[in-house]
């Protein structure tokens, strides 16, 4: 009789963070092309979804079509504190790779998808650039955001002396050990900045991959141009 051999096809896990608010038909977007993509194949996939309690639209409904993991941001309002109540939660039960995804539909789960195989081959923290093999304007994005984006990502690269393309890019991943390791204190759009001055702090491997970006799907942009690229700005100096 032959041995029987344990299986050794347990699946990585993986949760994806997304904050919400009025991104209704963004999350549309992402439930298709969920099922469309191979993601779930090849990790066992969590979802935590931080809706804005300022949401008036059916954004919580139809986030609920991907988990139960709901989380109501009543006391607090902005990006990163949104980011930083999913992570507590996540500390309960922790997965061997995370994501923070921007809720618009402006990803895929095909980028998310090239972030975790970056992190499986030994990154600590990657992002996804939107600029990283070009020098044009992403078709759908405003010149503004555009210029703003690519002079903070200048700024950033000269303060932490680590070269960033795209800083305030809406797709981030890291290693289970790089994000307990992050004393996130932002609680607005300076969020990703932070992310990068902290990397610099932790020395932590970070990596930037190219990925494909599109105009957001339905809604409006919650950045204020002006306003959150100056509240940037100072988290870039303060890291």
């Amino acid at each position: 009789m032959k041995n029987l051999t344990h299986c050794e096809c347990v699946m990585t896990t993986l949760t994806v963070i997304i904050p919400v608010k009025d991104e209704e038909v963004g999350l549309e977007f992402l439930v298709e092309d969920f099922k469309k993509s191979s993601l779930s194949k090849k990790y066992d996939v969590e979802f935590i979804f931080v809706i804005d309690i300022r949401t008036s639209d059916s954004s919580k409904f139809i986030a609920k079509k991907l988990s139960s993991n709901i989380i109501d941001q009543k006391e607090t309002t902005g990006k990163g504190a949104a980011m930083k109540q999913a992570i507590e939660a996540w500390k309960a039960k922790p997965s061997e790779i995370i994501i923070f995804l921007d809720a618009d539909g402006s990803y895929s789960f095909d980028s998310v998808s090239k972030l975790a195989s970056e992190i499986e081959n030994g990154a600590e923290v990657v992002s996804g650039s939107r600029f990283l093999s070009s020098t044009g304007r992403p078709l759908g994005m405003s010149r503004l955001h555009n210029f703003g984006n690519r002079m903070l990502s200048r700024i950033s690269s000269i303060r932490n002396r680590r070269y960033i393309s795209d800083l305030c890019t809406g797709l981030w991943g890291f290693s289970e050990k790089s994000l307990f390791s992050l004393p996130i204190k932002s609680n607005g759009f300076d969020l990703e900045a932070e992310l990068a001055g902290l990397c610099r702090r932790k020395k932590l491997n970070h990596k930037e991959i190219q990925v494909d970006w599109s105009q957001r799907k339905g809604g409006t942009s919650k950045l204020r141009s002006i306003t959150d690229g100056f509240i940037i700005f100072l988290r870039i100096l303060r890291t």
